[in-house]
């Protein structure tokens, strides 16, 4: 309802998506061959892959979701999650929505441009700041408040998570309602992302660039560019550092090697530029993440 001030016009803001509670964050690292019990519960339920990849269970459903990728769940979906012969990350954020908007997610798998990475990472860190229990504790079913926590932490959650859904959604509905034309998106569209990732993948440990990935391919450097937005909604460089962020991730765990050597062993011009993305993409930096596995105890 509008009311009127003077000469103003009070204009009630809508809530397209309203968090009404969080009941876990987490942040787990799973080795080869994990399993966890079937579960379902009457909320919603978001996993997303920082790195490796997993095998979801979402009621008679089963796939793969991959490195970037995010899957949510629906209340009384029943579900679990497992790895095979390779490793994965995991951030898991357990939540109460009952927005009608919330119907967009419904088995739909999405992709997290930048933005959105950045606004879960901001969800996990102010977790950590703000309760006390571990991140990687599976059968976590109550968090318990810090009682230092920091000012307003809870709402930088709350606010966090509905940005991200917002932000997610419109992607989903620019989609559907802005299609590429044939033309634009051709049957090799999806091949061709899969060999852009090919090329990534096998390249991580050097230091490859968009002319070099076009002439591979045999496509122009702008069409490469334009059809990996498209269907990644983030740009072939931007996944490319991920990519190697990941690694690096990786690499830290296993507790080998040296920041240093790591930066030198991924080809990033410096240590300074490698722990400045690890740190943009994290919210840490390499040397923090160490002693959060440390922490952790996971590995």
């Amino acid at each position: 309802m509008d009311n009127n001030f003077g000469n103003y016009i009070q204009h009630v803001l809508k809530e397209t998506f309203t968090v009404k509670s969080i009941f876990t964050i987490h942040y787990f690292r799973y080795g080869k061959n994990f399993r966890v019990r079937k579960e379902s519960h009457n909320f919603w339920e978001m996993v997303y892959i920082d790195s490796g990849e997993a095998i979801i269970t979402a009621d008679e459903r089963e796939f793969v979701l991959k490195q970037g990728q995010a899957y949510f769940h629906k209340p009384e979906e029943e579900h679990t999650i497992r790895t095979e012969e390779a490793f994965a990350n995991s951030a898991i954020v357990t939540f109460s929505c009952a927005s009608e908007s919330m119907k967009l997610f419904e088995n739909r798998t999405v992709v997290l441009n930048e933005f959105e990475k950045q606004l879960l990472n901001k969800i996990i860190f102010e977790g950590k700041l703000s309760f006390k229990d571990k991140l990687n504790d599976i059968y976590l079913v109550k968090m318990t408040k810090r009682e230092n926590a920091p000012f307003a932490g809870e709402q930088l959650i709350k606010n966090s998570l509905e940005l991200l859904l917002i932000s997610l959604a419109r992607n989903l509905r620019n989609e559907a309602e802005n299609p590429v034309s044939e033309n634009f998106i051709a049957p090799s569209g999806v091949k061709l992302v899969e060999n852009i990732l090919q090329i990534l993948n096998e390249s991580l440990y050097e230091n490859i660039n968009l002319d070099t990935i076009a002439d591979k391919l045999n496509f122009s450097k702008t069409y490469i560019k334009a059809v990996f937005k498209k269907h990644t909604g983030t740009t072939i460089i931007q996944h490319y550092i991920d990519l190697k962020i990941a690694e690096a991730k990786k690499l830290l765990s296993q507790n080998k090697y040296t920041v240093t050597e790591i930066a030198f062993m991924l080809n990033f011009n410096s240590v300074h530029y490698f722990s400045r993305q690890f740190k943009f993409r994290t919210d840490m930096s390499p040397t923090e993440y160490v002693i959060s596995i440390k922490a952790d105890n996971v590995l």
